[in-house]
């Protein structure tokens, strides 16, 4: 277990987890007492007290359609932006594209997520975009990300480049590779600095930390 999910597990108990996750990756989309309980395996009646102390704490929204209780993610609560960025590392698509991708791990120098998905500005018909720097080949990285497509219930489009190729389009001032560089990520496999160093991308001198 990675020392980030150690965290929320110390941070969370299980059953608050699976709710939040749920609801905080799709905003906008809300879910009743009984299709929650099927997602998260657990028991009505005691996920029925776990959503009402997270109505309660303003994290949920409630609303009452017939005899049915209905929960959504209060996109305006101070902590949503946070708290969905936490869970989407956690518990949405980082954890199963890394899985998916582990059998070409050796080939993969870098890969992350970009796109609305990282920015936190993804709907619930967004694609997920995946960009990749390795020697790996583009037809196997197609068909290890295939069956997710069913599993997350999105399109996944990966874009694939060797390092040499990544260099250059940053030196020729590549527009992609620029806004890559600077809007958020989720990262699979490497970081911020190991992108950079990639792309030959240095800031420029006098420029602010």
């Amino acid at each position: 277990m990675s020392n980030t999910q150690d965290a929320m597990h110390l941070l969370f108990p299980t059953h608050r987890q699976q709710v939040l996750a749920a609801l905080l990756l799709q905003p906008g989309h809300s879910l009743h007492l009984r299709e929650l309980a099927r997602l998260t395996g657990s028991h009505a009646g005691t996920l029925g007290r776990e959503l009402g102390k997270l109505a309660q704490a303003g994290l949920l929204l409630r609303s009452d359609q017939g005899n049915q209780a209905r929960y959504s993610a209060n996109v305006q609560h101070p902590l949503f932006p946070e708290l969905s960025a936490m869970f989407r590392k956690t518990h949405g698509v980082v954890p199963a594209l890394r899985t998916a991708l582990e059998p070409l791990a050796g080939q993969i120098a870098l890969a992350f997520v970009y796109g609305s998905l990282a920015s936190g500005t993804a709907t619930q018909h967004s694609d997920v975009d995946v960009l990749l720097v390795g020697s790996v080949d583009f037809v196997a990285v197609v068909q290890a990300l295939y069956p997710l497509h069913e599993q997350l219930g999105r399109e996944v489009n990966p874009v694939v480049w060797a390092p040499q190729e990544l260099a250059d389009k940053a030196r020729a001032g590549d527009a992609f590779v620029r806004d890559v560089l600077r809007k958020p990520k989720l990262w699979i496999k490497g970081d911020d600095h190991e992108l950079e160093q990639l792309a030959g991308h240095r800031p420029p001198a006098g420029a602010a930390a």
